[in-house]
């Protein structure tokens, strides 16, 4: 079901002076407002789609009706920042970076679309860059909306967030996994370190409990000891949610980023649910 939230202190005719932070995938189109001058989140709306239903041309022509006919995105905003959520990326160490070669690394584990423009995100915090690609009618459809907007891909506020707000500078180990439609991120972090970064697709419940439970083996954490922070697409009644935490004792869902404030009209919905999006503006 769509929702939209909207703070009585909302200004339509103050735009120019506010952020607008976007998030697009085959499961959704969410947007955020956010008044800087009190850091707060002001707006939040969100479309929902159905990812089995969707495809790449599809969700460009969702996207483009959305922005027609959207009187919030026919505004001009002070920063305007757009996440594409998408598997398809590459992180690469920084010492190995080099613009001219893109493609090429982009290609070590993606094949590179025709119709699919490559972007990067800096992570200083980590050395590394992000390499990843938003199809070009999409990137079109979204400069026709807003000139001076930024691109980011959906793990950039997750790795952020992470090393941020559950990084410290110790032995502590902990697990964050961001949930899609049918695929999704999960790190694992050590103080301030990231120890993992993967995507794993998603069939059903049961895949889900695998691939976590197949990371903690992996990097040999315990159950009872590593915390597991989950955002993005999980109800908390889930049966998955109670499958994990059969395996996982300190399990829990992540909360909106205290480096904000938020409207109490956010509070009818879950603080996970839009993490990813609210944390775009940690990137910046």
């Amino acid at each position: 079901m769509d929702i939209v939230f909207i703070d009585e202190t909302f200004d339509l005719n103050q735009t120019r002076n506010y952020h607008i932070s976007i998030q697009a995938g085959l499961s959704g189109y969410s947007f955020s407002v956010l008044d800087p001058v009190r850091n707060k989140y002001i707006l939040l709306k969100h479309f929902v789609f159905r990812p089995e239903e969707m495809s790449p041309v599809l969700l460009e022509e969702k996207i483009d009706e959305i922005h027609g006919n959207d009187e919030f995105l026919e505004r001009e905003y002070k920063t305007v920042l757009f996440s594409y959520q998408s598997p398809k990326y590459t992180l690469i160490p920084a010492p190995l970076f080099n613009k001219q070669n893109l493609r090429t690394f982009f290609e070590f584990n993606h094949i590179l679309d025709d119709l699919d423009q490559i972007y990067y995100n800096e992570y200083k915090s980590i050395d590394a860059y992000n390499l990843f690609v938003v199809p070009s009618e999409l990137s079109n459809i979204v400069y026709k909306s807003f000139r001076n907007v930024k691109f980011f891909h959906q793990v950039t506020p997750l790795i952020e967030n992470g090393l941020i707000n559950h990084g410290k500078r110790n032995s502590y180990k902990s697990v964050i996994a961001n949930l899609y439609g049918n695929y999704m991120d999960i790190l694992a972090i050590r103080g301030d370190k990231l120890l993992l970064c993967n995507t794993f697709p998603l069939k059903n419940e049961e895949d889900l409990v695998y691939f976590v439970l197949y990371v903690y083996e992996q990097l040999k954490l315990k159950g009872e000891e590593t915390p597991l922070f989950i955002s993005g697409e999980m109800q908390k009644n889930s049966h998955a949610f109670d499958l994990l935490k059969s395996y996982i004792k300190n399990i829990g869902f992540e909360k909106r980023n205290n480096n904000f404030l938020y409207s109490y009209t956010f509070d009818e919905t879950d603080s996970h649910l839009f993490a990813n999006l609210f944390n775009l503006r940690m990137c910046v």
